[in-house]
């Protein structure tokens, strides 16, 4: 196995959005247990460091395959898409509309007279808003990379309202 391989095939998973997440943590189990520098902690300075890459390579891919964003992204780099700065955003005025209207829902969310209840329920619902891109984009990013690259963007800004909600909830306790 080499360090260049990339992550589906690391993990033996196919080349898709959707992953197997059973399947996945099975494999990061084996591989893990094939690579785990305290197996090569007797071995040459060559099989430690290789060892400490390839647990680095596998802890990285596992997160980024587990993540439905980071594995989003991850797709259309290996495609080539140029994704730019996770702070991007969408120039389309109707989805501009929609974030403004989200963020004046997520105020009023924390103004509330049940603002954890209020913040739980938006988080929830950005957390679905995710999951539904995620869905949209398993259809688009091989086909329409432009549109996929949307997508991906629109999932980023919900995490982000989704993360804040998550945070105000933090800073009630």
């Amino acid at each position: 196995m080499e360090l260049t391989t990339d992550y589906f095939e690391l993990f033996e998973l196919p080349l898709e959005y959707e992953v197997d997440r059973t399947q996945l943590s099975e494999k990061y189990r084996t591989l893990q247990q094939q690579h785990h520098p305290d197996r090569f902690a007797n071995g040459t300075d060559q099989e430690r460091r290789i060892s400490l890459q390839m647990a680095s390579r596998i802890n990285e891919g596992n997160r980024v395959l587990r993540d439905p964003i980071a594995r989003a992204r991850y797709l259309l780099e290996l495609m080539g898409v140029d994704l730019g700065t996770d702070s991007e955003t969408v120039r389309d005025p109707e989805f501009l509309m929609e974030q403004m209207e989200l963020r004046e829902a997520l105020e009023a969310a924390q103004q509330g007279s049940d603002p954890s209840g209020a913040l739980e329920a938006f988080a929830a619902q950005m957390e679905a808003r995710i999951a539904k891109q995620g869905e949209q984009f398993s259809i688009e990013w091989k086909d329409d990379t432009d549109q996929a690259r949307v997508i991906v963007q629109q999932m980023q800004f919900f995490y982000r309202l989704a993360h804040q909600a998550e945070a105000m909830i933090d800073d009630l306790i």
